[in-house]
């Protein structure tokens, strides 16, 4: 459920603004996927996205650090919603960063293979027997790659995966802590519930046996009026017998 930003809270401002931002960065992706991944404007596309990705991160980790420091102001249930929504950020951060850091086989080997010509005397690129992503012929003559650079792409790539997927475990991490966090305070509330009603046990079993006191109390009293009663019409018997 999303916080709706009525009192202009700055902390619920900067987090919409990081909301926007993810949605700008995904677009962005989107346009870049319809690029030749060979072309300037792919590349373009490429640097702003890194670019923008580290600044989503680095706000994020504000916006938890100003969380832990606001969280003495404001109650449980609103610190727990709000830490949902930064981990939902988080959670879509690490999808954008695998988004960017994925190409797809297909449009990698279209882009590896495009050349200027259609012919092999233009440029064309000379398959061989083996389809290997190695072999020098897969390579086109007018391409800046060679071998030695897609491979540190492809090791910069699993590293970024490596880092993402350690993100995601973090977050995991918390989400487990809360968890338990949230088990230990249900079963102290249930503690207090049972004792509760065991005081309560108590006290009704208490206040039954007064009553029971105070009737019994209230008995006797009646009785004794009317003793009183009788002994009184008793001597007044007597004096009238004696008289």
């Amino acid at each position: 459920m999303a916080l709706i930003n009525i009192d202009g809270d700055p902390w619920l401002t900067e987090l919409d603004a990081c909301e926007n931002l993810s949605n700008d960065i995904q677009s962005q992706l989107a346009a870049r996927n319809r690029e030749n991944q060979l072309s300037r404007q792919y590349s373009i596309i490429s640097g702003t996205v890194r670019v923008r990705l580290k600044q989503l991160g680095s706000e994020l980790d504000q916006l938890t650090r100003k969380l832990g420091l606001l969280s003495s102001t404001l109650t449980a249930g609103e610190t727990e919603r709000r830490q949902r929504r930064i981990e939902a950020l988080q959670s879509k951060l690490i999808q954008l960063q695998r988004q960017f850091q994925y190409v797809e086989p297909a449009a990698a080997r279209s882009a590896l293979f495009e050349t200027n010509g259609s012919g092999r005397g233009r440029g064309a690129v000379a398959f061989a027997d083996d389809d290997e992503d190695d072999d020098p012929a897969l390579i086109p003559t007018n391409s800046n790659y060679s071998v030695a650079d897609l491979r540190n792409q492809q090791t910069r790539i699993l590293e970024d995966q490596n880092e993402g997927l350690e993100a995601l475990s973090q977050v995991i991490a918390r989400q487990k802590e809360l968890a338990t966090r949230i088990g230990g305070e249900v079963d102290r509330h249930n503690d207090i519930l049972d004792d509760l009603a065991q005081t309560m046990e108590t006290t009704d079993g208490r206040i039954n046996r007064e009553t029971r006191q105070i009737g019994a109390i209230t008995t006797q009293d009646s009785t004794w009026g009317y003793w009183i009663v009788i002994g009184l019409l008793f001597v007044a018997i007597v004096l009238v017998g004696i008289f």
